[in-house]
């Protein structure tokens, strides 16, 4: 399927041989479109992220049917981060390494690691990492349809649907692992959410970001909102 745009994409990440290149390969009336994409990643020389909003416009023109990045100087092994990220978003991955060589990485079974994901918008996300989280307490929330940017469309993703998730606001000042945090993340609106997981840290994904566990301190506390408890947790 690369075949078409083979060339072009050897070139690209040969013009960016210091850091990861990478990229999306779009299936349009027919056509595999090659789809370059600016690194977003803090490091990109041993990392890469796709901003999500190259993602959503990639994603509105035609299907994305392939994931390409560049390890630069280095053999096109893929990394245990490589296969989560192919296995969750369920297609194809293109590595390209030093002398020309590329492999395609299929994907196969799901994966539900929490920490280190890369931020694709939808996929891997504040919201995505809350649901698989509280899978594994055997709490499933409902997989919401949601945009990109919806706390700038007078939509309220968190706010509007905790109560019917079965979470209620803690109003007391404590707080235990499994709370989430809700939090306006450069907005006046809750956007964003993390897990408290004890010991002043907090499980959550930030945009351009690898997901982590942060101290639950400074910023985070100042743009927190309301805390949330499920209710079989109280």
């Amino acid at each position: 399927m690369i075949e078409p745009v083979l060339e072009d994409i050897k070139q690209y990440v040969y013009e960016r041989a210091n850091i990861e290149a990478c990229g999306l390969l779009s299936l349009e009336r027919g056509r595999i479109r090659w789809n370059p994409c600016d690194n977003k990643a803090e490091n990109p020389k041993n990392d890469f992220i796709i901003d999500p909003l190259d993602y959503k416009a990639i994603a509105d023109k035609g299907d994305i049917v392939g994931v390409v990045h560049s390890h630069p100087g280095a053999a096109p092994t893929p990394s245990e981060l490589d296969r989560a990220a192919c296995n969750k978003l369920g297609i194809p991955w293109y590595i390209f390494g030093e002398n020309d060589e590329w492999i395609k990485l299929e994907p196969s079974e799901n994966t539900y690691e929490l920490l280190g994901r890369p931020f694709v918008y939808g996929i891997y996300d504040c919201f995505t990492i809350l649901k698989d989280y509280f899978e594994t307490q055997d709490i499933n929330i409902y997989p919401y349809d949601y945009e990109w940017e919806f706390w700038e469309k007078g939509k309220n993703l968190y706010l509007d649907n905790f109560k019917s998730e079965g979470f209620t606001e803690v109003t007391d000042g404590s707080l235990q692992p499994n709370d989430v945090i809700l939090m306006a993340l450069n907005s006046e609106i809750t956007n964003h959410a993390g897990i408290y997981v004890g010991r002043g840290k907090m499980l959550h994904h930030a945009p351009n970001r690898l997901s982590c566990r942060d101290t639950y301190a400074g910023m985070w506390k100042q743009i927190t909102r309301m805390v949330v408890r499920h209710q079989s947790m109280i």
